[in-house]
């Protein structure tokens, strides 16, 4: 009884909220759980609310919200002029979050029906069709991330048309582009980033070229930059 008076520390509220104590710790670094100030003496106490908190926290945790979502529910729960109706919105945008991933998974569970149907589960590796399907999109997927990657940045008009002309000429297979047209509101944060001040401009590999400061881009200037090159 003299614990409860004087509150828990973090092994006795691990052990009441049925957590472990990195729980109650990464909790605290989350902001879910408010860290008390360390006394004179002793331990650190909790007060008896914080049993419940945690409790609802992996309560909340079940029925899937993530750590941010549960913050948010906090937030909801502690505004005086909050009603019943935020929350309910809160716990539909959850289920509408789970009807995606729910769809998500039954695709993948078709996709993986589909593949343990063409295995005969016998014979060496080699004649493995699960095992050679795997090994192929891998092979993709790492081709497609050493691409070249060029943006180009335009305002739609005719010299910038005929620059991203030369440029889709000059690329290829391992040329990844990216038109952006400013006027529509395309590319704006990225060009932002690059410090474009021109247009047309283009960028290969996060580098802003050079030539792009001149009336006129070449297609040698496009092939010095790597454009048409594999990597």
């Amino acid at each position: 009884m003299e614990e409860q008076k004087k509150g828990f520390t973090i092994w006795a509220l691990a052990r009441a909220a049925d957590v472990s104590v990195e729980t109650i710790r990464y909790y605290e670094r989350r902001g879910l759980l408010e860290r008390p100030p360390r006394p004179g003496e002793g331990y650190r106490r909790y007060p008896d609310e914080a049993v419940q908190r945690v409790r609802f926290i992996k309560q909340a945790q079940k029925l899937g919200f993530s750590l941010k979502e549960i913050n948010e529910l906090f937030l909801a729960g502690t505004a005086a002029e909050t009603t019943c109706a935020e929350i309910l919105k809160l716990t539909q945008r959850k289920i509408t979050g789970v009807e995606e991933k729910i769809r998500e998974l039954v695709a993948v569970r078709r996709a993986l029906q589909e593949l343990a149907g063409t295995c005969p589960g016998e014979g060496p590796l080699s004649f493995c069709p699960i095992w050679h399907y795997l090994k192929s999109h891998t092979e993709q997927e790492t081709r497609a991330m050493d691409k070249r990657k060029v943006e180009v940045f335009t305002a739609g008009c005719p010299v910038c048309a005929d620059l991203v002309d030369l440029v889709q000429k000059t690329a290829c297979p391992h040329c990844e582009v990216t038109v952006y047209n400013l006027n529509e509101g395309q590319g704006v944060k990225e060009a932002e980033h690059y410090g474009i001040t021109a247009v047309p401009s283009v960028v290969v590999d996060g580098k802003l070229l050079d030539c792009c400061r001149r009336a006129h881009v070449t297609e040698h200037d496009l092939k010095a930059a790597g454009i048409g090159q594999p990597n």
